[in-house]
C-alpha cells in the first residue's frame, strides 16, 4: 500500500514538473517575442561596448581654423578655435573623440628660466622630481578641455558636434538661456547623438559671461572623462578696457601608477589640472605691469577649489550666470569655485614679479599623492605663476598708495587717470 502511494506521488510530481517546465518555456518564448516586437517598435540598438575608443571611427584632425580665432581670450595650453560664417551665423566645429595627452611631460616649468639663480632650490633637496603622466580621455578637437568658443552678446552661433566616441552623446551649453531642444538634454528634449552621427546646436546669445559646453548624456562619465570646453560671451560694452583675459578649466582625475586610464568612479583624486595640465607643465600667465587682467575660472570637477593669487587684490565680477552688478562685487585674493560653476576675477597687475597662482586645498598642489613620508616635493597639481613684467626693471618697489593710487578700489582705472590729465 505504501509502495503504491509513493508511486502515485512520484508520478504526480513528474506531471507537475512537466507542466511547470512547459509553462516556463511558453513564458520564455512569449518574452522573446515581446522583446523582438519592442526592439522593432523602439529601434533598440544592441548593447554598446564600454571602451575608450571606437575602432570603426577614425578620429578627425582638428578643424582648419584651429589656432586662428579672432579673439582676445587666452586659454593657456589650449589652441583657440576660429569659426566659419553661414549667413549671419558663426559656425564652430567640434569633434568629440578619444584623446591621449600628457598631464605632465617631465620637463621643467617654463617659469624656471625666470627665477634668479640665487633663489633656486639647491640641488638634492627636492626628493621627488617631475613625473611623466599621460592620460587617455575624451575631448573635443584633440584636447581636454576642448577649444574655447569666443563670441559676442547678440551673436547667433551653431555648434556642429560630430560623435567619434564609442557611446551616445549630447552636449549641453551650461549657463546659457536657449530653446529646450538646443540645451543638450539627450533622451528628453532631443535625440542622443549616436556614434558616427553629427548634430547641430544653434541659438542666439542674449547674455554675456563665462559659460561652457560639456557632455550631458551619461553626465558623470562624459564629464569625468574630459568632455568640456569654455564659451566666452563678451558683453556689448565693457565698463573698463580689459587688457588681458585668460580662461582656466579646473579638472581632477584618479590615475593609478603605471596607468593611462582614469578611474571614473573613484572620489579619491590624485591628479589636479588647469586646462588639462598639472604643474610643472602648466604654462605661465604673463601680463604687463599696469594691465587690467580678467581670469575666468570654470570648475568641471567634483570638488570645490579655492583659487588664490599672491601679491594682488582682485574683485569677483562674474559667475556662470553672467556679470555681477558693481554694487554686489567684492574684493579678495581667494575665490571658491564650486562644481559646475564659473567665477570671473579682475585686478590691476600693479605689482611686478613672479606671483603664485594655485588652489589652496594643499593636496591639490602635488602630483600623484606620493606615500608618506612625502619628503620635499616640487610644485604640482593646480599651480602656476602670474608673471607681471615690470615697466622699469630697475625701479624701486613702491606701493601705489604712496602715489595716491588705490589700485585695489573697484573704481580705479589707469585709463580714467590718463583721461583726467
Amino acid at each position: 500500500m505504501n509502495k503504491k502511494i509513493f508511486t502515485y506521488l512520484a508520478l504526480f510530481a513528474n506531471i507537475s514538473l512537466f507542466c511547470q517546465e512547459h509553462q516556463d518555456h511558453k513564458k520564455i518564448e512569449h518574452s522573446v517575442v515581446e522583446k523582438k516586437l519592442h526592439a522593432k517598435k523602439h529601434h533598440v540598438m544592441p548593447r554598446l561596448t564600454y571602451s575608450w575608443d571606437n575602432p570603426k571611427i577614425k578620429p578627425s584632425a582638428p578643424p582648419p581654423l584651429t589656432g586662428k580665432q579672432m579673439g582676445v581670450i587666452e586659454t593657456i595650453g589650449i589652441p583657440p578655435l576660429g569659426y566659419d560664417m553661414d549667413g549671419n551665423v558663426k559656425v564652430f566645429k567640434l569633434f568629440a573623440q578619444p584623446i591621449e595627452q600628457y598631464i605632465t611631460d617631465g620637463k621643467d616649468a617654463d617659469y624656471e628660466k625666470l627665477i634668479k639663480e640665487k633663489n633656486k632650490v639647491p640641488a638634492g633637496i627636492v626628493h621627488h622630481r617631475h613625473i611623466v603622466q599621460k592620460i587617455r580621455a575624451w575631448g573635443f578637437n584633440g584636447t581636454t578641455p576642448g577649444p574655447t568658443i569666443e563670441v559676442n552678446e547678440g551673436d547667433r552661433i551653431r555648434l556642429v558636434i560630430k560623435n567619434e566616441l564609442p557611446e551616445p552623446l549630447s552636449v549641453h551649453s551650461h549657463g546659457i538661456e536657449l530653446p529646450n531642444d538646443q540645451d543638450g538634454e539627450g533622451g528628453f528634449a532631443e535625440p542622443v547623438i549616436m556614434p558616427g552621427q553629427t548634430r547641430n546646436y544653434e541659438y542666439t546669445l542674449y547674455q554675456s559671461g563665462t559659460a561652457f559646453y560639456h557632455g550631458e548624456f551619461n553626465l558623470m562619465k562624459l564629464t569625468s572623462y574630459g568632455l568640456t570646453g569654455a564659451i566666452i560671451i563678451h558683453p556689448k560694452k565693457y565698463e573698463y578696457k580689459v587688457d588681458k583675459q585668460f580662461v582656466i578649466t579646473l579638472q581632477e582625475w584618479r590615475i593609478l601608477p603605471g596607468n593611462l586610464d582614469p578611474d571614473l568612479v573613484s572620489m579619491d583624486f590624485n591628479w589636479f589640472t588647469f586646462n588639462g595640465k598639472s604643474a610643472p607643465s602648466i604654462p605661465t600667465i604673463t601680463v604687463n605691469q599696469g594691465d587690467r587682467v580678467r581670469i575666468r575660472l570654470i570648475n568641471m570637477s567634483m570638488d570645490n577649489h579655492p583659487i588664490h593669487m599672491h601679491g594682488h587684490t582682485w574683485w569677483q565680477v562674474g559667475t556662470e550666470g553672467g556679470p555681477i552688478p558693481k554694487s554686489a562685487q567684492w574684493p579678495g585674493n581667494t575665490v571658491d569655485v564650486p562644481p559646475g560653476g564659473s567665477r570671473d576675477v579682475e585686478f590691476i597687475a600693479w605689482n611686478p614679479g613672479l606671483w603664485f597662482f594655485h588652489c589652496h586645498k594643499v593636496h591639490h598642489v602635488i602630483n600623484a599623492h606620493a606615500d608618506v613620508p612625502m619628503g620635499v616635493m616640487s610644485h604640482g597639481g593646480m599651480f602656476t605663476i602670474v608673471n607681471v613684467i615690470p615697466k622699469d626693471p630697475n625701479a624701486k618697489w613702491q606701493h601705489p598708495k604712496e602715489r595716491g593710487e588705490d589700485v585695489s578700489s573697484r573704481d580705479f582705472s589707469y585709463d580714467k587717470k590718463e583721461e583726467t590729465k
